[in-house]
This record gives structure tokens, sequence and C-alpha cells, in this order.
């Protein structure tokens, strides 16, 4: 696509200065990260609630066929009360912005894979795991206000996983060992790496002018 490869470059260019520039996240849990309660996850058994969801049960996942889990964390991620500050505000992903077969909820924190030309060019695999925040601004998705409890459910595997949400949204899950001190102390290599937010967001920038330009050509076809 015209422009993608200009753009690749100056990714490419940046990336060290990003990674290297880049916050990192204590391990574990974080405030805003997981899947929020009513998701429905591709399971051995069928699409069910992220909520109804135990350790044993058997999830369909994007590179390793149907896994069990090993370890279910609930928590409370907004009760309602008061202000929810912005950068925690959830993002309301409208139906079929990324594959999902109805509206869904993502928390920002919360690691996303997306398909993209720029992802491509710049590290020779279409897929990129990002960030839910960057992709405020593609296809509708926005942030809300909650005015309401949000639960959120931690799904974790033997090793990282993508699930299926609401169709083929596809979320990340990490591994039960992510913030163990034997994790801590002896890293393994990440089968997903999760791309600097700035990073993230250069490529969602990209994938939105993909859209324009698809939507010009159907235009002039007609």
């Amino acid at each position: 696509m015209f422009g993608t490869a200009a753009k690749a470059r100056q990714v490419a260019h940046d990336f060290d200065a990003i990674v290297s520039n880049a916050s990192g996240h204590a391990p574990g849990v974080h405030q805003s990260e997981g899947i929020v309660s009513g998701t429905r996850i591709a399971t051995e058994m069928g699409w069910r609630p992220v909520e109804g969801i135990v350790a044993g049960d058997r999830v369909m996942t994007f590179d390793h066929g149907p896994r069990p889990v090993v370890a279910v964390k609930r928590m409370q991620f907004w009760l309602g009360s008061n202000t929810c500050p912005r950068h925690l505000q959830p993002l309301a992903v409208p139906v079929g912005a990324l594959g999902n077969a109805t509206a869904m909820l993502l928390l920002p924190e919360q690691t996303v894979l997306v398909e993209s030309d720029m992802a491509e060019a710049v590290f020779g695999d279409p897929f990129a795991l990002i960030p839910a925040a960057a992709l405020e601004g593609y296809r509708g998705i926005d942030r809300i206000t909650p005015h309401q409890k949000v639960e959120v459910v931690v799904l974790e595997f033997e090793r990282d996983e993508v699930i299926y949400a609401n169709g083929t949204g596809m979320i990340h899950c990490s591994s039960v060992d992510a913030g163990s001190l034997n994790a801590m102390i002896a890293p393994t290599p990440a089968m997903y790496e999760a791309l600097p937010l700035e990073m993230a967001r250069s490529i969602v920038a990209e994938m939105i002018d993909e859209d324009m330009m698809d939507q010009s050509y159907a235009y002039a076809a007609e």
C-alpha cells in the first residue's frame, strides 16, 4: 500500500529509542488490564462468558489450539463511585471493529493482537501485540466513563496465549508464572511481546489510513 514502506522505515528507525524509553510494568496483574466480565470466550465447549470460566476449562488459543486454563483471578476494576480517571477508562469496541461479533469493552492496558501492513513491513509478521489504549479512534473505538461496577477476570495459562473474544477479537493472556520470583530471576523468552504505546499508536494510525484508502477505492469503483 502506498506510503506504508516509508512509514515503516521511520518506525523501524525510531524503534530502539522507543523501546529504551518505554516505562516498564511491574510483574503481575495491572490495574487496567484483564478481561471485562460479560466478554464471551471461545472454549472447547463453545462460547462462554469469561466470568464462567474456571481453572481446568479448555480455551481455544490462536497458536496452540485448545489449552487448559491454569488459574483464574477476579477483581473489581471500578466500583462506580467518583469519576474514573481518563487513563483508566475502558474502551468501547463497536461490532466488527476488531472482528468482534458483538460490542465489547477493553481495558486500556489489556493487550490485543491486530493485523497490520506496517507490522509486516517492520517486523516481518503481519500480527502485532498492542495495548488496547492505542486503538482509540480506530473504527469508532472510544473511551467511556463507567457509571457502575466493572468486574474483571484474568485467565492464566501454562504459557502466554492469545484467545478469541466475542468472535475473532484476539486477547493476550499471560502465563501463570509471569509474575513469579522464578520468572524474574530466570526469565524465558516471551512468545508474545507487546509493542510500546507510542509504536502501537503508529501501527494503529497506519491501520486507520488503510481503512480510509480502502473506502476511497470502494467509492471510486461505484
